[in-house]
């Protein structure tokens, strides 16, 4: 019998056809609008504290860049940063893979990326003219709008090979993990799906546990949890 290296392992896994698949649409912060009110209500307070300070024309000039950044912050937060996803996973009998991607059109990716470079022209000039005071406000703005401006979207793969045991955690709020000796393999899997997932990871591994956690019983106030919004299939 061929011993397979690694890599190997990984094309004979992707290669092989599912014997069972689910794929969903999540939300993966429920607080996620109230986060980017916060975050754009932070950003424009530092505006307008920098423009009591310095009640002036040049205060004015410093405190817009983080003002203007408020102001856009509440869509890129709520839509881009914490858009939805669509999380596709499959079993074989070789292993597991998944792949997740956020739902945002093109458009609004050129958008963000065009903006971005407005951004940074303006950061930059308000350096130029202003002098080394603008940096108090426009050194956020600059590297936040830099980092945008190759905004796009990139889709995550992650894989896990079977070795024979498999220990399979599920949480209240749809989170899992299936461990293996080496690895685990995080995903999200429905209630009304678990039975069906149970019964496959039995048949394909000679070493079987599970445990049910109620991860919603003393959580953090402001820990993030996943919402599914529709199971696809």
């Amino acid at each position: 019998m061929e011993i397979l290296d690694k890599e190997q392992q990984l094309e004979r896994l992707y290669a092989t056809t599912p014997v069972y698949e689910w794929e969903l649409i999540v939300n993966p912060m429920h607080f996620r609008t109230k986060f980017a009110c916060l975050l754009s209500l932070t950003f424009t307070f530092i505006g307008v504290g920098i423009f009591i300070l310095l009640p002036s024309l040049k205060g004015l000039m410093i405190a817009s860049s983080p003002i203007i950044v408020g102001s856009l912050m509440y869509p890129w937060s709520r839509y881009l940063l914490n858009a939805d996803k669509r999380h596709y996973y499959a079993i074989n009998k070789y292993g597991m893979y998944s792949t997740s991607e956020q739902i945002i059109s093109e458009i609004a990716y050129t958008i963000v990326r065009r903006s971005a470079w407005v951004g940074c022209a303006i950061c930059v000039f308000a350096a130029i003219f202003i002098g080394p005071m603008a940096f108090v406000g426009a050194g956020g703005a600059a590297l936040m709008s830099f980092t945008m401006t190759n905004f796009r979207s990139v889709p995550h793969k992650s894989q896990c090979l079977f070795d024979g045991y498999v220990n399979f955690e599920y949480y209240k709020s749809c989170k899992s993990f299936i461990n293996t000796k080496e690895k685990f393999f995080a995903c999200i899997i429905p209630e009304e799906k678990i039975a069906a997932i149970e019964s496959i990871l039995i048949q394909l591994n000679e070493t079987f546990e599970k445990e049910y956690i109620d991860d919603f019983e003393d959580a953090p106030k402001f820990q993030a949890f996943p919402v599914i919004l529709e199971i696809v299939r």
